[in-house]
């Protein structure tokens, strides 16, 4: 009877979660985030511009780090579902000839999931800082539905107009990758524009106009600021869909750990905690 139980819940959690997916299709994008990292969840997802971050492996390649190797671990819950996680690892290398980057990512649960594995590699000339990214991405879905996966190609360019203004540029899955023979399902494909600011030691303040393009124009935008010494405070916010997030974050040299929350313009969905953890060295 236990045993009935048990499996009747388990029927049920499936079935109210792709009745969550099947009603919010239309106004909610279900894949998993194109960005991730907990810093960059908490200021709107604005990274195109954002300097020194190891999770521009999943943004944009051309602002990876130069300075410091980086690992990094990443896990947000969507809305308090464990059906709909992202988890991810990324890794970079700075090399005399460039700087080596790769990540893992995973979305979803065992009746559905998608998986990628990415490979980057980012250089500059003369402050023209430019990269790209080979990506690996496989989605699967349980009840003999099958599996398919596809291999995509992202580009990226930046470049400071000032010491403390930069301008950045993306594109991913310029090669307009699908899945598989049998539905062949384009892969995601998006463009986004952003610019950055430092104010000093003060505040961060970052913006992008982002396109993917099945859904309608993004504007995201948010701020980073200083509150004592190696602790700092951030917000944010998206359109198309509305979304607001804010968080935290604490770094030296040797290590950073940063924690955000997201909540989504309809009210039926709840808060999206995410949390992150770096090792520089």
């Amino acid at each position: 009877m236990i045993r009935k139980l048990l499996h009747l819940h388990r029927n049920l959690s499936t079935v109210l979660t792709f009745s969550l997916f099947l009603l919010l299709g239309n106004s909610l994008n279900v894949r998993g985030q194109t960005v991730l990292g907990a810093r960059e969840l908490a200021i709107g997802q604005a990274t195109t511009a954002l300097q020194g971050t190891s999770w521009s492996m999943f943004s944009n390649p051309a602002m990876m780090p130069t300075d410091k190797k980086t690992v990094s671990f990443f896990g947000v819950r969507y809305y308090g579902l464990s059906e709909i996680t992202d988890v991810a690892v990324s890794v970079t290398y700075p090399t005399n000839v460039g700087v080596l980057g790769a990540g893992a990512h995973r979305f979803g649960y065992s009746k559905y999931n998608e998986n990628r594995i990415r490979l980057g590699y980012k250089n500059s000339f003369m402050g023209f800082h430019f990269g790209a990214i080979v990506n690996y991405s496989h989605v699967a879905m349980g009840g003999g539905y099958g599996s398919a996966g596809a291999i995509g190609v992202d580009v990226g360019l930046a470049a400071p107009i000032l010491p403390s203004l930069w301008i950045g540029a993306k594109a991913t899955n310029i090669n307009q990758p699908h899945y598989g023979s049998r539905n062949d399902e384009a892969l995601p494909r998006d463009l986004s524009i952003g610019l950055s600011y430092q104010l000093s030691d003060i505040a961060l303040f970052t913006s992008e106009i982002y396109k993917d393009v099945q859904f309608p124009i993004s504007y995201r935008g948010g701020v980073e600021v200083t509150i004592i010494d190696n602790l700092v405070g951030r917000a944010g916010f998206t359109t198309e869909p509305q979304t607001f997030s804010a968080g935290f974050g604490y770094s030296d040299s040797f290590w950073g750990a940063n924690v955000a929350v997201q909540r989504h313009e309809n009210r039926v969905l709840g808060y999206s905690p995410a949390v992150d953890f770096k090792i520089n060295w």
